[in-house]
């Protein structure tokens, strides 16, 4: 398992966030050609769908690590969502966001992050800038 890390901080923007109409929806595919090169894709509007892997005092309270895909998958799915991801959003945006919930979020792609591992490594994952976010069930 990784190591308890902290998430980057929020990407703070000066322009106003896309208009809701502007967050595409990603296919599949299109996700995974995300997740293999974030840095692409960064400043581009999707919604995306995930559970909270880990949202604690490592993490802060401006950011989570979750496991991300493309489409909603019912709760008893929940391991369908198999692309680890950082996202970050306003401390009160994320106020009632817990460890295993299901979302629905509207974000922004902020590029690639890189952390420590738990057994001495390091991975790098799409980062997220979270505008919008929406429980809709739980892992647990």
């Amino acid at each position: 398992a990784p190591a308890a890390t902290r998430a980057p901080e929020p990407v703070r923007t000066t322009t106003a966030p896309p208009a809701p109409k502007d967050y595409a929806a990603i296919s599949a595919r299109d996700f995974k050609l995300l997740a293999k090169d974030p840095d692409a894709y960064a400043g581009k509007a999707y919604t995306i769908y995930g559970y909270v892997s880990q949202f604690d005092s490592a993490t802060g309270t401006e950011g989570f690590r979750a496991n991300t895909g493309a489409t909603k998958v019912k709760a008893s799915s929940w391991y369908e969502f198999d692309q680890n991801s950082v996202l970050t959003g306003d401390e009160d945006l994320l106020a009632e966001i817990v460890e295993d919930d299901l979302f629905q979020a509207k974000v922004v792609v902020t590029g690639s992050y890189s952390y420590d591992t738990q057994i001495g490594g390091s991975t790098t994952v799409p980062s997220f800038a979270v505008q919008e976010i929406t429980v809709y069930g739980s892992k647990s």
